[in-house]
């Protein structure tokens, strides 16, 4: 009986390891996502990849450098914006000169394209073009949560 408890308790600490190491909380800064996101809100999110960025879906990325390039990737705070484009979607209209696309161009593979919901407050692949895929941190699950690190608009 005594093993069993042991096996369950172990099993438990592994589980909550493994969460903890997945599962992020990340407080909103700024009103780039506004209405579906506020400033001062904090979202869980699934890191490394056990959720796919899809259209729609509210991701958290690692912005591209700066055009200095002397911020290492580590110092640029994390983003919160929406996927609106994955590769081979057709680039968005306003996203076309920032990525110098023509008219008809799709979304290059292992890119996508974010944008915030409040575009007058928001910094994203209207001025970057596309991203990299590898830049996506995390998916966002739910709003909410108690603690986390803090993202910029």
């Amino acid at each position: 009986m005594l093993t069993v408890v042991y096996v369950v308790a172990a099993a438990t600490v592994v589980l909550l390891v493994l969460l903890r190491l997945s599962v992020s909380v990340l407080l909103v800064s700024g009103p780039s996502m506004t209405p579906a996101l506020r400033h001062g809100q904090r979202v869980l999110f699934v890191r490394h990849g056990l959720l796919r960025p899809r259209a729609g879906r509210i991701v958290v990325v690692s912005p591209p450098p700066a055009p200095d390039r002397r911020t290492p990737a580590r110092a640029r705070p994390l983003l919160v914006k929406r996927v609106v484009a994955l590769a081979g979607d057709p680039v968005p209209p306003e996203v076309r000169e920032a990525a110098g696309a023509a008219e008809g161009a799709l979304v290059p593979a292992g890119q996508l394209v974010v944008l915030g919901d409040n575009p007058g407050f928001s910094t994203d692949s209207r001025f970057w073009g596309t991203l990299p895929a590898r830049s996506v941190v995390g998916v966002v699950l739910e709003r909410g949560g108690r603690a986390g690190a803090k993202a910029s608009p």
